[in-house]
């Protein structure tokens, strides 16, 4: 008796008949739909912020403008696709892979690239003699990394002169260095998730809360009119309408702007004077992210935000120095945060020891018995591949000046931040993290007294990859690879498919920045290009000709941070009932939690109350209207961005959360 053979979709084939060729789960058409959308991030991401002056992409874990082409993708196309030709619909696997790219891809274009541009061509432009870069520190900088031609910078900051012609020549040298060195940190990230995927997904089950909604998008329904089973859920539209309405209303205010506006800011709350006020902005797409986060993790942010309120405000009166508190909170805050870091992820590590030993034990002596059938990279790739890349990343630093000590310290604190700001993307749901940068740790522990003039010089070049962090790669990365949880056997494809969103949209957005620079001239666009890169390299400047005695007192308020999450960390493991999650607390002294605590708070009231009513079974069939306050608010900032690009081209209005 024949046997039917069951195709890679999962399709019986006709008894006795030859089997039809397995079908890919990763298509080359679904790759060729992710570069197209890599391009258009490379292009956004540039235009949203400094020409168009509308709501910005690519500035945190969830971009808009991801979310937005993948609704068109996965609604409109696939209905399109089912009406007209249904075997020509993308399947569950092609979505997730376009959707994946995209999101890797967001990482990139606005402020990483923009640092990166505009720290090569500033230093030559923007010295002046009462600066004095010329003699402190352009002896300093290493040719390779910068443009030193002053006609060329000119021309990037303020425009070509008429009939003149881009001066490409002088970029080649400083973008094969730098981009070379972007090549290396994205694999050297990409390298790091492979390692812990199995970690995070198998052993730990993390929730990757971020990518609840993409998830949900490519489960179709067979029956109903949207493609995707939850847009036939009358509660979806609910949410949907509930998130976008007020931004419609808004939208009246372009064209007239005596027009009521709906708030989405309440105001401020104050405990006294000298306490750091509690804001209080609503956010939709927060509320319906915050949902998919454990309660434990919700509730821990909103209580240490409380208390490190509450500290700040008893310290101020007792005279303690704990620093100026502004939109992006204070290094009393960013000094916790970070040793609350260092103990999530060090017991992190901890806790994965024996996954790791299983790692290394396949990576060097291919022990058999470890199974990486399901990575993406395989272990020793992975391995070796962090190494190589870490030591070029290293050895970059060390040959624009830093010393081979301070490189490493740097390095491992980058690391660190790196890991931290993953596992609060892919567990806490953190749609941004900004926290305090390695650089200025380094210059705490090691001491600016000990760096030479060309560290220092070093130092501000690194700001091109490390300065902006709340879009790093390495946590896009973590939660693409949960994506393609079911497919990641076609190692190759993806691989291809994560190397072309990366390359694409740095090569994009490189010539496209440039190109634009000379065109209209770099110093109109202001910000990266104008008040941030100058203060990169007045500070490196102004470290070397007085490389003061850093007031090391503060490093000791990270140490408090160290106590507080140990000790949260050490109850919650011997209190099985203990509520707090260590996770909380670092979150709470991160950017933007003090903008979007209010809207954490109502989705922790709304799910406690859910779940206390109906269970988990009302949670789930409650999850449409947290889906629609997501894609609601992304449909509305889609809509807002092509009302500003037709009506108010370069005078656009943003919508950014923060």
């Amino acid at each position: 008796m024949a046997i039917p053979s069951v195709s890679r979709e999962g399709q019986e084939a006709i008894p006795g008949a030859q089997a039809a060729p397995a079908r890919h789960a990763v298509t080359y058409r679904a790759i060729a739909i992710g570069v197209l959308c890599a391009g258009f991030m490379a292009w956004a991401g540039h235009y949203t912020r400094h020409i168009g002056h509308t709501t910005k992409t690519a500035q945190d874990h969830f971009p808009w403008e991801v979310v937005v082409c993948f609704i068109l993708i996965a609604v409109v196309f696939n209905k399109l696709m089912e009406r007209l030709r249904p075997q020509a619909a993308l399947t569950r696997p092609e979505l997730l892979v376009i959707f994946g790219m995209g999101l890797i891809a967001s990482a990139l274009p606005s402020y990483f690239m923009g640092h990166l541009i505009a720290n090569i061509a500033a230093p030559y432009y923007f010295a002046n003699a009462e600066n004095r870069w010329a003699e402190d520190l352009h002896p300093y900088l290493p040719t390779w990394a910068v443009v030193a031609d002053r006609t060329a910078v000119r021309w990037f900051f303020e425009g070509l002169p008429a009939g003149g012609e881009i001066p490409w020549g002088v970029w080649v040298v400083p973008f094969f260095w730098r981009l070379s060195l972007v090549g290396a940190t994205g694999f050297f990230s990409l390298c790091a998730v492979s390692i812990l995927r199995k970690q995070w997904v198998e052993h730990e089950r993390l929730s990757f809360p971020l990518m609840s909604l993409p998830m949900a998008m490519v489960e179709r329904q067979p029956e109903g009119f949207f493609p995707v089973g939850f847009m036939n859920r009358p509660i979806f539209w609910v949410g949907f309408a509930l998130a976008s309405f007020p931004i419609y209303w808004n939208m009246v205010g372009y064209f007239v702007p005596l027009f009521p506006q709906m708030p989405g800011n309440f105001g401020l709350l104050y405990f006294g004077r000298d306490f750091p006020p509690i804001h209080t902005w609503l956010y939709s797409v927060i509320v319906g992210v915050s949902y998919f986060v454990d309660l434990d993790v919700m509730s821990s942010i909103l209580v240490f935000h409380l208390l490190l309120t509450l500290e700040m405000g008893v310290l101020n009166r007792l005279g303690a120095d704990v620093g100026a508190h502004d939109w992006d909170g204070s290094s009393f805050e960013n000094w916790q945060g970070f040793g609350a870091l260092c103990v999530i992820v060090l017991w992190g590590l901890w806790t994965a020891r024996g996954h790791l030993r299983n790692v290394f034990e396949r990576a060097f002596w291919n022990t058999p018995s470890v199974d990486e059938g399901g990575e993406i990279l395989s272990y020793r790739a992975a391995v070796f591949g962090l190494m190589g890349s870490g030591l070029f990343i290293g050895g970059w630093c060390v040959a624009s000046g830093i010393s081979v000590f301070a490189t490493a310290v740097f390095l491992l604190l980058v690391v660190l931040i790196w890991l931290g700001i993953t596992r609060m993307a892919v567990e806490g749901g953190m749609i941004s993290t900004r926290t305090v940068q390695a650089q200025f740790v380094t210059y705490y522990l090691v001491g600016l007294t000990s760096l030479s003039p060309a560290g220092l010089a070093g130092f501000a070049l690194t700001e091109t990859w490390h300065h902006d962090i709340k879009t790093i790669l390495m946590a896009d990365l973590g939660n693409a690879l949960r994506l393609f949880e079911g497919f990641r056997a076609e190692r190759r494809r993806l691989l291809l498919a994560i190397s072309l969103a990366m390359g694409v949209v740095v090569l994009g957005s490189a010539y496209y920045q440039v190109a634009s620079s000379y065109e209209t001239g770099a110093f109109n666009y202001g910000g990266i290009y104008g008040p941030y890169v100058q203060a990169t390299f007045d500070t490196a400047a102004g470290h070397i000709r007085d490389p003061f005695a850093l007031k090391r007192e503060q490093v000791f308020w990270s140490l408090l941070g160290v106590g507080v999450t140990a000790l949260t960390m050490g109850l919650r493991y011997a209190l099985p009932w203990w509520p707090l999650h260590p996770l909380g607390f670092a979150a709470a002294t991160a950017y933007p939690v003090n903008r979007i605590v209010l809207s954490i708070f109502v989705a922790w009231f709304a799910k406690l109350s859910i779940l206390r009513t109906g269970g988990i079974l009302l949670y789930r069939r409650a999850a449409p209207l947290f889906y629609g306050l997501m894609m609601g608010y992304f449909v509305g900032v889609g809509v807002s961005f092509v009302v500003d690009c037709i009506w108010f081209p370069g005078q656009g209005h943003s919508l950014a959360l923060y």
